[in-house]
């Protein structure tokens, strides 16, 4: 399901209504018949008790003046609250008020911090509040009598039916503009917004109801900048070879664990020994292969030296690993490697010593880019197969040298230009993990819950998505399809009456391969 922001959405509306000759106040007809028709549906008390409707000046406002007079028609109890003058309306929101006020509908104009009280003493008696002041076309804080009034809302047990978006909610990028209703649902035209999907304002939406009001799918499917939802419905998924062996499916090679860190290579080999490539080898320090090697008896390990001067550390891990022989067919790099001296230099050697193969980076891979000042780009442009990058907001601030709080602020912009930049497919993992892939296309994942909130977590991630790419899998079948499965998988587990606050990553595993087989399955 692709995702518009709030110009692309603008575009469709207005190429309706120019190309198909569609009165945007029709269109505005529509919308408001929608969420009414919702409106009736959710809240049972909608003939007997007060609805509550806040409007803006625009034409979310004007989507408001229409849901207005149809509850007004079908004998409900409506007041309407205005921010602002009616004298200020214009175009086809002054068009439905007038409708309104026509069939015996009144309005109370709201614009000075006195009236306030009234607005808790309406919200208060009323069954459901309708959020019809700003929608997606915000770009600026709220603040004022309106942000005071979204906090006494907030503060009553009253359900928000939002048109659109619940207002503070940016389109483009779910954040917060100063402040925000928070809605029971959202009842959204055509197709939702990028904002419905990113946390902090996902978390505001509710549920999300999308409706049709006569625009065009083909003003809706565009190709440009394109956003979607990682539902995967647009994958072919490979199927596994009936008469195959293991040395079909690839050989993942996995450099990772330390010293007190054995549980994250452990995690990473188990995460890609349940998705299937035929050989899994860990190279790890020697003082704790045997921990790992006790945990994996599917998985060869490879001892990494320890001893000797810390400046040579790099260059015995790679020639260890080179005189192994091992011809991956993919790689891990990171989840518990550490920092010390020069493995930064092992790290951008790997990457470059097998540039024919997909290679996932994570943690303290990451971590050691970072130290350096990144020199990924030098890294991609040497390469020929994908580099896969699957960051929390701390490990990409690092590699940008930005904070978290700015990463956060936009994490799909900055995710989309640092794939692009970099040429890379990157995962920023978070409550709404996004893929970006290096032709800035992007994917929100809104699958999993809190219970991968947790150590182990993302190391089972690195695991399921390089096992993927091991078996031969394209880097966006292999990305997309890794990250839904390791949501999938949480999700999966709570409905069998796990606890997400007791989750572990390990937890996950038996599920992982029941997604997986229903996948290839169909």
């Amino acid at each position: 399901m692709k995702l518009l922001n709030s110009e692309q959405m603008q575009r469709a509306d207005h190429r309706t209504i120019e190309e198909v000759g569609l009165p945007g106040a029709v269109l505005m007809e529509n919308a408001g018949a929608g969420v009414t028709r919702i409106l009736k549906n959710r809240c049972s008390q909608w003939r007997t008790k007060q609805i509550l409707i806040l409007a803006g000046g625009g034409n979310n406002g004007g989507d408001g003046f229409v849901i207005a007079r149809r509850l007004l028609q079908s004998e409900a109890k409506v007041s309407l609250i205005l921010f602002g003058k009616t004298a200020k309306l214009q175009g086809d929101a002054l068009l439905h008020f007038n409708v309104f006020k026509n069939i015996g509908g009144s309005i109370r104009e709201i614009d000075s911090p006195q009236q306030l009280s009234k607005i808790q003493s309406m919200a208060a008696h009323s069954c459901i509040v309708v959020d019809a002041v700003f929608g997606t076309g915000l770009i600026r804080p709220v603040s004022g009598v309106i942000a005071q009034s979204f906090a006494i809302i907030n503060q009553l047990d009253i359900p928000v039916l939002a048109v659109d978006l619940p207002s503070g909610v940016c389109a483009n990028s779910g954040r917060i503009l100063g402040c925000a209703l928070k809605a029971r649902w959202t009842v959204t035209f055509g197709v939702e917004k990028i904002g419905h999907r990113i946390y902090p304002g996902a978390g505001l939406c509710g549920e999300i109801i999308t409706v049709p009001i006569g625009i065009p799918d083909q003003f809706i499917d565009i190709e440009q900048h394109t956003v979607a939802r990682n539902q995967l419905e647009d994958l072919t998924i490979p199927s596994r070879k009936s008469d195959g062996h293991k040395g079909s499916f690839g050989h993942l090679l996995i450099v990772a664990g330390g010293v007190g860190k054995e549980g994250a290579a452990s995690l990473t080999a188990m995460g890609a020994l349940r998705t299937g490539p035929g050989l899994v080898t860990v190279a790890t320090p020697e003082p704790s292969r045997q921990i790992i090697a006790s945990k994996l008896t599917e998985a060869m390990t490879i001892p990494l030296p320890v001893e000797g001067n810390q400046q040579d550390l790099a260059t015995n891990w790679l020639n260890k690993i080179l005189d192994s022989a091992i011809k991956p067919s993919a790689m891990a790099i990171g989840p518990g490697l550490g920092t010390q001296t020069n493995l930064n230099i092992c790290v951008q050697a790997l990457t470059l010593q097998w540039k024919d193969i997909p290679i996932v980076l994570d943690a303290d891979a990451l971590n050691l880019l970072a130290i350096t000042g990144g020199e990924i780009q030098l890294v991609t442009q040497q390469r020929s197969a994908p580099l896969i990058l699957t960051p929390h907001p701390g490990e990409l601030a690092r590699l940008l040298q930005l904070t978290v709080p700015e990463i956060q602020k936009d994490r799909l912009g900055i995710a989309v230009k640092t794939a692009k930049e970099w040429q890379i497919w990157l995962v920023l993992k978070g409550a709404d993990t996004i893929i970006a892939a290096p032709d800035g296309r992007a994917w929100i994942n809104d699958n999993g819950n809190s219970g991968l909130a947790s150590g182990g977590s993302g190391d089972l991630l690195t695991g399921i998505i390089a096992g993927l790419l091991t078996q031969g899998w394209s880097p966006e079948t292999g990305v997309r399809c890794g990250v839904w499965l390791h949501g999938a998988a949480a999700d999966a587990a709570v409905v069998d009456g796990n606890s997400e606050s007791g989750l572990l990553a390990q937890d996950l595993l038996p599920y992982i391969i029941k997604l997986q087989s229903d996948l290839m399955n169909g």
